[in-house]
Parts: C-alpha cells; structure tokens; sequence
C-alpha cells in the first residue's frame, strides 16, 4: 500500500522518466556526434570547437543541459524522499540508471556502476520494478552505438 510520500514520489518518477528517455535519445545522437568531432582534429582542441559545431554537436549538448537542468531537481527530490512501495523503489531506480550510463563519448557500450555488487542490486530491483525492458533497451542501444563507432579515444575524453 502506498502512502501520501509514495503517492508524490511516483508521480516524480514518471516525470523524471519522461526526461530520462527524452535524455538517453539526445545522449545517443550526441555520443557519435561528439566521436566525429573528435576524430576530425584528433588532438589539435582549437579545432574542437569547430568540428563540434560542424557535427551538430554543440546543438544536441546544448538539448542535453536543458534536460538535465531539468531532471536534477526531480533527482533530488527522488533521493531525499522515502520510499515504501515498488513505484517508489521504481523511480528510485530510474535515478541510478541515469546515473550509471556513461558519462564519455567513448564508452565500453554498457551502464558504467562502481561495481558487480551494485549492478546485482540494481538489476534486482529492475526486475521487481519492471525497468528491466527500458534497462536492455538502453543497452542495446549503448551496445549498437559501440558497433557503429569505428573510432576508438582514450577514456576519459569530455567535452565539460
């Protein structure tokens, strides 16, 4: 049984779901966009910004913040409250999901988590929550980005 606090968590989850998946579309445009830039000026940086530019880059970046601006407050707000029932748990777990998919460009091609232990846990509470199609989706998605990149960088390269 959900309580009031649950009630008002839930309905954040699915705003801040929303903007997640709004993100992760924006994330996968940018990520090769940003691969492209980069393999333009390889390590010449004054010619970054153009090439970023060029790509369209800098546009989908720019989108990004926006949500991001957006999710961050809802994030907090997520984190802070308690939660007493799945829907609770679920939009919890939409904020580690946001915060386990990679941060670079150049990425390994799945969700980055400090560790086998946290990934086990998140993975169980994907199940019980019902993310877990949204989880494979966003990591065949992170997988096909990987398969598309034929340039590879040095981890860690960002544009921040």
């Amino acid at each position: 049984m959900s309580t009031a606090t649950d009630a008002t968590l839930i309905a954040l989850g699915e705003g801040f779901e929303k903007l997640l998946l709004e993100h992760m579309d924006a994330w996968l445009i940018w990520a090769p966009r940003m691969r492209a830039a980069r393999a333009e000026v390889e390590d010449n940086t004054a010619s970054l910004a153009v090439a970023i530019q060029r790509t369209g880059c800098d546009v989908i970046q720019a989108r990004m913040s926006e949500i991001e601006r957006d999710m961050q407050p809802l994030a907090e707000e997520i984190i802070a409250a308690p939660s007493t029932s799945l829907g609770g748990l679920r939009a919890k777990a939409l904020v580690a999901l946001w915060e386990a998919y990679p941060t670079h460009a150049s990425h390994e091609g799945t969700l980055e988590f400090r560790d086998d232990g946290s990934r086990s846990l998140f993975e169980a509470v994907a199940v019980m929550t019902g993310l877990s199609p949204l989880v494979r989706e966003l990591e065949a998605r992170l997988a096909a980005d990987v398969s598309r990149s034929s340039v590879a960088f040095p981890r860690p390269f960002s544009i921040e």
